[in-house]
């Protein structure tokens, strides 16, 4: 409505909210809103635009993580030399279950955090793995755990875990000489014979809570070294179907598992459910990879 109009309505007596509007300034004010359809296209529009961004931010959050977890691994090959320099190139012996650490011990069981709350559970690891070999050279636990492994938000008694490392079976010179089917393993650095190629400590996923002893396949050896596995312990999927492994040079590599039956295998220990001696393919690309990694004295 313009001035003039207005002055109008008001020397007549009118007033103006009584006066009419003009069809084309009404027309204006319904177009000022949306409808309820135009609500719902918009609300569409954004649930598609979210359910697309997702998966693309969780992979990315998961790629952090792995970069966060080969800083870790590398930490501990570093940790791993040092000891070697301190005890005559000797690499670090098992422990306490057959692992680099003294694993937890509470109400009297290894892995008994029945009743206990979690943060008395980690606060109970913590405390575990300040006694282990490895602590000296480290000095922080959290270096233990990799932020992708989920074992550590499980609650307590149903496959919590602080620790994520374990050994791998071919390393470290354990007081027995059949370890697996396997027989002796590297204790000294003249024990390998390609660091390079040779696993020292992978990412894994115990599912009784704690990694217990190493990383291992169940070997069949024809009396010289050479022969074949089957897979025993399950892999941490916990980076997108892969897992960092730390060699022996120092250096920390990415495999990515192809065999559906190893990745289904390290998701059901990863909630915490029991795996052993799972059916995977004793050839191709997966198996390949781990029999070449595993090096151990007299292998070929």
């Amino acid at each position: 409505m313009n001035v003039s109009r207005l002055n109008r309505v008001l020397e007549a007596g009118g007033e103006f909210r009584n006066s009419p509007m003009p069809e084309n300034e009404a027309s204006c004010r319904r177009k000022g809103g949306f409808t309820l359809i135009e609500l719902l296209v918009v609300i569409a529009i954004i649930a598609i635009l979210a359910s697309l961004l997702l998966p693309v931010l969780a992979n990315a959050k998961r790629k952090a993580q792995q970069t966060y977890c080969i800083n870790n691994m590398k930490q501990f090959n570093l940790g791993s030399r040092m000891y070697a320099d301190d005890y005559r190139n000797t690499f670090i012996p098992f422990m306490q279950a057959g692992g680099y650490y003294a694993v937890p011990t509470l109400d009297g069981g290894m892995n008994d955090f029945a009743g206990v709350s979690y943060d008395a559970a980690v606060e109970n690891c913590k405390e575990a793995l300040t006694n282990c070999l490895m602590y000296p050279y480290i000095k922080n636990t959290s270096v233990f755990v990799c932020p992708g492994d989920t074992r550590a938000s499980l609650s307590p008694g149903s496959g919590f875990a602080y620790c994520t490392y374990s050994k791998t079976q071919n390393y470290g010179g354990e007081s027995y000489q059949d370890y697996w089917g396997m027989g002796a393993t590297c204790s000294k650095d003249a024990d390998v014979a390609a660091p390079a190629e040779t696993f020292d400590f992978i990412e894994d996923t115990d599912w009784r809570g704690v990694n217990d002893g190493t990383w291992v396949v169940n070997w069949q050896l024809n009396g010289t070294g050479l022969g074949s596995f089957t897979w025993e312990d399950p892999l941490a999927m916990y980076h997108i179907d892969a897992d960092t492994i730390a060699y022996v040079d120092g250096h920390v590599g990415v495999h990515k598992w192809t065999d559906p039956v190893i990745i289904s295998s390290g998701q059901q220990a990863a909630k915490g459910q029991a795996v052993t001696g799972y059916a995977a393919a004793t050839s191709g690309i997966d198996y390949d990879f781990v029999r070449n990694g595993l090096r151990f004295p007299g292998w070929h």
